[in-house]
């Protein structure tokens, strides 16, 4: 009996436990570097690239989840929408940390001299502001209390998708190919929360109309 409970929990939320996994690879794979490098900076840089890495990756992730699912009629990407969004703001803030207090010992000066000559940064900063308050209000609690307001904030994703991609495609100088990706997908995802787009599409899938 508890077997084919787990069994039954699973099937009702391999959907989570994916989002979760996805979540906390990157977090596992640093550790294990940590404790496996000697170099440390090499580790640095290895932080650096992998948070930036993973917090857009799962940052267009949630992204996608509500136009996907509306497109198929699929529930499951929404119930992990805030998950992946979590995890993509503290992959962020990692980022964001390792460069300030490891790479540049919080030295305002420097930091104040690459937002305004690297403007990458910039935008990668703009782009972490927006997404502060999606974090800080994502709880149901939060949505209860602001109402309506509640959707009219969170419509800052808009903002922080297309600035996070524009702050990696400004980052890559040589080889722009895997921004580009992210740019072509974020924009795709776009189109599809036009509902006249996703309706012409939903006729060419078998079984939604």
């Amino acid at each position: 009996m508890p077997q084919s409970r787990s069994h039954a929990w699973l099937r009702d939320n391999w959907h989570r436990v994916l989002a979760h996994g996805a979540g906390l690879f990157t977090l596992a794979w640093l550790a294990l570097d940590y404790v496996t490098q000697e170099d440390i900076f090499t580790f640095n840089r290895t932080v650096m690239l992998r948070t930036g890495s993973a917090g857009l990756a799962l940052l267009v992730a949630a992204f996608a989840c509500t136009p996907v699912g509306r497109l198929f009629g699929w529930q499951r990407p929404v119930q992990v929408r805030r998950a992946l969004g979590l995890y993509a703001f503290l992959y962020s803030v990692l980022h964001v940390w390792n460069y300030a207090v490891w790479e540049n010992g919080m030295d305002l000066a420097l930091i104040a001299r690459d937002l305004e000559e690297r403007q990458a940064m910039s935008v990668g900063l703009l782009a972490l502001l927006a997404l502060i308050p999606l974090a800080a209000t994502s709880t149901r609690g939060w949505q209860r209390r602001l109402g309506k307001r509640w959707r009219t904030l969170h419509r800052l994703v808009y903002v922080a998708v297309p600035l996070s991609v524009w702050h990696y495609l400004w980052l890559e100088r040589d080889i722009i190919t895997l921004p580009v990706v992210y740019a072509a997908v974020v924009g795709g995802l776009l189109a599809l929360r036009l509902p006249a787009l996703r309706h012409a599409l939903r006729r060419l899938i078998p079984g939604r109309r």
